[in-house]
């Protein structure tokens, strides 16, 4: 019911009771608000409920959320006493996404089909689309995927097998830690030109859940060397690395992939004490992983405030540290196409609306 056409009625009514009766006037209108409150609260009621009775259904874990919600309000900084060691390198400003539909740039990939295209999309909200962009953030086109939308599209990657070019986008994000399972879709990678606003077909599609509970991830890289989708958790202290065959998404029955833990990665910082009035309302989220990317053992990972690169061969040696400028909700990182030393980052729109940088990151290799 609209709150405010059953209302209409009754202020018209109470005019009409109350002219030079102004107490009078004053405790049927006290009535009347109670009256719309307690209908809002109703409605609201009916929605919360109903949502639960859904997510309850679909297998969701509601008393996490709940839990993990509350935390959420009182989100604490994290600090860590973790100095690594800094990698000499050299950050360019290279333009600004122009693209205004492409408002939360949460996932970011190099095509391998051109060194001047990136390719991106948008945070949970929005429809199944994919972007191209140039290198320098110029509008290349849109492509929508025959899919439902997504439930939270958080990152993305590129790679080749067998000399085609694919995309990886991974449906992974998880802020309350309740989803039963998260997925990974692969479409071929779109041609620019003839074929731009056309939809892509997925090729693969693959549901997967964690051996220790739901996890929330915004980090995911496919290395195609070692023949494996990674997956870097990100409120995890220390940090979770996971991975599922590259081969076993290709599968077509309907058996769970479980993902395998890998490793703790304990050398990305957080904060150190007396940082955190640096940062605002964003000090809890800093250090936190939001990209990732892959060449070779080199595994380059992203936070709000600086970058890391690990080695894939031997996670035990500790990140080592890029610095990076602090420019917001950075949510996405890619290693230019064939690049081992460079990559670019974006960033998210703040309240989807402002400028969304690009940055060319180069750095010198360990």
């Amino acid at each position: 019911m609209d709150t405010s056409e059953s209302i209409r009625p009754l202020t018209r009514a109470v005019k009409q009771q109350i002219n030079g009766h102004p107490k009078r006037y004053l405790f049927i209108m006290y009535k009347h608000i109670k009256l719309a409150i307690l209908m809002l609260v109703s409605s609201a009621s009916i929605l919360v409920l109903g949502t639960v009775f859904v997510a309850m259904h679909k297998g969701y874990d509601v008393a996490n959320a709940g839990r993990f919600a509350w935390q959420r309000v009182e989100q604490k900084v994290v600090f860590t006493q973790i100095n690594p060691s800094v990698i000499a390198s050299q950050v360019q400003w290279v333009g600004d996404i122009q693209d205004q539909e492409l408002n939360e740039s949460s996932g970011l990939a190099s095509s391998n089909l051109s060194d001047e295209v990136l390719w991106s999309f948008n945070d949970s909200g929005d429809s199944a689309r994919i972007f191209a962009l140039s290198t320098t953030g110029a509008a290349l086109g849109q492509w929508h995927i025959n899919v439902a939308n997504p439930t939270d599209w958080e990152a993305m990657d590129s790679f080749v097998i067998e000399g085609k070019a694919y995309l990886l986008l991974a449906d992974v994000g998880d802020n309350l830690r309740w989803r039963p399972f998260v997925s990974v879709l692969v479409v071929e990678e779109p041609e620019l030109g003839s074929n731009t606003g056309k939809s892509l077909a997925p090729v693969w599609q693959q549901n997967f859940r964690y051996p220790n509970g739901p996890r929330d991830c915004e980090a995911v890289a496919v290395d195609t060397n070692r023949g494996e989708i990674l997956f870097l958790s990100k409120r995890h202290v220390p940090n979770e690395l996971y991975r599922i065959p590259l081969e076993q998404i290709k599968t077509v029955d309907d058996t769970m992939l479980v993902a395998e833990k890998i490793a703790d990665i304990d050398s990305i910082p957080r904060l150190n004490q007396g940082e955190e009035g640096l940062f605002g309302k964003a000090a809890p989220y800093m250090g936190m992983p939001t990209g990732m990317s892959i060449s070779g053992s080199n595994l380059l990972v992203t936070t709000l405030q600086d970058a890391y690169l690990l080695n894939r061969g031997d996670l035990s040696q500790p990140a080592r540290a890029i610095p990076l400028p602090y420019i917001g909700q950075r949510e996405a990182i890619t290693f230019a196409r064939g690049s081992s030393n460079r990559a670019y980052v974006s960033r998210e729109r703040r309240n989807g609306e402002e400028i969304a940088d690009i940055f060319k990151v180069e750095f010198a290799l360990p």
